[in-house]
């Protein structure tokens, strides 16, 4: 079971992402959260304490805990993964289904996902628009006895919404690695660009809270329209 501190720090991440205090740039109370959560002022300092470690807010004594403005910038945000239509909130936002099959994990699917060569898993590959313009190309592999069902009108949407809210998997976190390459022919093409253009690629490996993995992916991005962001605090 995830400790109440930790469930907390991540609805006030959640409100955070959904630009819920935008007008004051400012928390709710101690106090306030408290009730709100029902749960001990102690628990909601733990939860304020996560949350000013990754960079989400900063304290300022006497006045209370703000929000640092890093949202109102559209970047990929590599402390989560709500996915595109959250980072880009504002934006017209697309998705293309380029491939959908259940399919066996081959050698470098099954070391990735350190599980069996032939353990069975779901492919899903989609083009990624962002205001009409190619964004990147997402391959990705779910480990099929731990993500239970998918479907192409599954896939066409949010995959992580479905997972949290429908099948309640409790997504743990991931592992981000973060390089650049020339892009393929095939590639190219997709995102409108040439062959042996740059590309800048996210290779992810996502665990369950329980350590296991259940998604390794890759998302190739458009080297021109990409920014990134990975928002930290400074002890």
């Amino acid at each position: 079971m995830v400790p109440k501190y930790k469930h907390v720090a991540e609805q006030i991440e959640i409100e955070i992402n959904e630009h819920v205090y935008q007008h004051t740039n400012k928390l709710l109370t101690e106090d306030e959260y408290a009730q709100k959560f029902d749960v001990s002022r102690n628990t909601i300092r733990k939860a304020i304490e996560i949350l000013v470690n990754k960079g989400y807010v900063y304290q300022v004594q006497g006045s209370g805990v703000f929000v640092r403005d890093h949202y109102k910038s559209d970047y990929v945000n590599l402390e989560k993964l709500q996915g595109l239509t959250s980072d880009f909130s504002g934006r017209k936002v697309e998705t293309r289904v380029l491939a959908f099959e259940q399919t066996k994990a081959d050698e470098e699917v099954a070391e990735r996902m350190k599980c069996p060569v032939g353990t069975p898993v779901y492919y899903v590959k989609r083009l990624r628009l962002v205001d009409d313009h190619p964004f990147s190309i997402e391959a990705s592999y779910f480990r099929k006895n731990l993500v239970m069902y998918l479907d192409e009108n599954i896939v066409q949407k949010s995959i992580y919404t479905y997972l949290r809210n429908d099948q309640n998997l409790s997504i743990g976190f991931a592992d981000r690695v973060i390089y650049a390459d020339y892009l393929n022919s095939s590639d190219a093409e997709l995102l409108g660009l040439k062959e042996n253009d740059p590309s800048l690629l996210v290779d992810n490996t996502v665990y369950l809270t329980n350590g296991k993995i259940f998604d390794v992916s890759r998302a190739t991005h458009h080297f021109r329209h990409v920014k990134m962001l990975k928002v930290s605090n400074i002890k």
